[in-house]
């Protein structure tokens, strides 16, 4: 069966299902505290407790999973790649002036400074509270698929820099400490004798501009705010609610699944590293004996640029079925900048379709102050949850 010959009045019910979405964001943006929505902000916790709320509704069950995280590792993690890089830079001055050896105390902060890049040196520091929302809507027969619609309460961080500029800054700092070992390691094997050509005495002038690259680091450290977000309508108010249109579709039409689960799961901590997704997968091993597929719902912008990701031949089998169903018009947009969680999932072995509606290149409100209720729109929302509620129907009937 199609989700759309579930009841004649399938149209009319998923357009109201749609604008309940979008009339639901507009009106949280406007009511709550939209500029602490990062993870375990205050505006977070009025967005979840008002989906808390629609859920309690829409589904039979609904369980919170606590987590704590590291608000500040991301910042963290810049100071401390800057603070090594500074040092290796003095210590291969020094270096040039007084003792050459210095170079090898040069090469190790290096190095520290490289690992610090992968948070090795930033997971310490006091955690934060905050909780993911999981709600069931159970089938009418045994369960043996399970349908869990994702996304996430928590808004980006406020920057005090586009995305493209920290992209470009985060770049300079891998190319900035690259060129530090490689420089290092160079005059180790000159002082030792090892290695010798023509100018080898002019390169250690090479210390002096070097030290241009500390200041990416430093300059991103300074560029997030921690205790604040942009609004995050697109990314990712929006997602969330659309999640709760479609179980909110079956929960007024009174239809249920023969024989599959259909779920909200709605993570925080996206921005902090997805804790709250690593935080399902640790309590979610108990119901891995069920078929499972995670539709990650993240940023609807644009209905012609309709994406649907997956792997898997049968899976994108049924997504491309689904759409046929739904009248939506799956595109071959790839916007490699957008990361969704998404990618947590499918290394937890788990089936995931990456749903999202933005084009290759990233829109100019994308992740920063200017990502407000302007932007929403129903087509991209009626056609998410047209293509989720298909998408249901056929997993039910396989």
């Amino acid at each position: 069966m199609k989700a759309s010959e579930t009841s004649e009045r399938y149209a009319g019910k998923v357009r109201e299902c749609c604008n309940y979405a979008v009339r639901s964001s507009k009106n949280l943006v406007k009511q709550t505290d939209s500029e602490h929505r990062q993870a375990g902000g205050e505006g977070e916790i009025e967005l979840r407790n008002a989906l808390k709320s629609d859920l309690t509704v829409f589904c039979d069950e609904i369980t919170e999973n606590p987590f704590t995280f590291n608000p500040k590792a991301e910042r963290r993690t810049n100071i401390i790649v800057f603070l090594f890089m500074t040092l290796s830079s003095v210590l291969a001055v020094l270096a040039y002036f007084y003792d050459p050896m210095l170079i090898l105390g040069a090469l190790i902060s290096s190095l520290f400074a490289a690992l610090s890049l992968f948070g090795i040196f930033s997971k310490t520091g006091k955690g934060s509270k905050d909780l993911n929302l999981y709600a069931k809507r159970l089938p009418a027969g045994e369960t043996k698929h399970r349908i869990i619609l994702q996304a996430n309460t928590d808004a980006p961080y406020k920057r005090k820099t586009s995305i493209k500029t920290a992209g470009k800054l985060k770049a300079f700092t891998y190319i900035g400490i690259l060129i530090y070992l490689v420089f290092d390691i160079v005059l180790l094997l000159v002082e030792s004798g090892t290695l010798n050509f023509h100018g080898q005495d002019e390169i250690k002038l090479a210390a002096f501009p070097l030290a241009f690259f500390i200041i990416c680091p430093a300059w991103l450290s300074r560029s997030i705010n921690m205790n604040a977000s942009s609004p995050g309508v697109i990314d990712n108010l929006i997602g969330c609610y659309t999640a709760c249109g479609a179980v909110r579709y079956m929960s007024e039409m009174d239809l249920r699944l023969e024989n599959t689960e259909l779920c909200v799961l709605l993570t925080s901590g996206k921005f902090a590293g997805n804790a709250g997704a690593k935080k399902f997968l640790e309590v979610y091993p108990a119901e891995s004996g069920v078929d499972t597929v995670i539709f990650c719902i993240d940023s609807l912008y644009e209905v012609d640029c309709f994406n649907a990701q997956a792997k898997g031949r049968k899976l994108n089998r049924t997504l491309v079925q689904a759409a046929d169903n739904a009248g939506v018009l799956l595109t071959d947009h790839n916007p490699k900048y957008h990361k969704s969680e998404s990618e947590v999932f499918e290394k937890g072995n788990i089936n995931t379709v990456s749903l999202t509606t933005l084009p290759d290149n990233p829109p100019h409100f994308y992740r920063s102050e200017q990502d407000t209720s302007e932007y929403l729109k129903v087509p991209p929302v009626e056609a998410a949850i047209k293509f989720i509620l298909e998408s249901a129907y056929l997993i039910d009937g396989e």
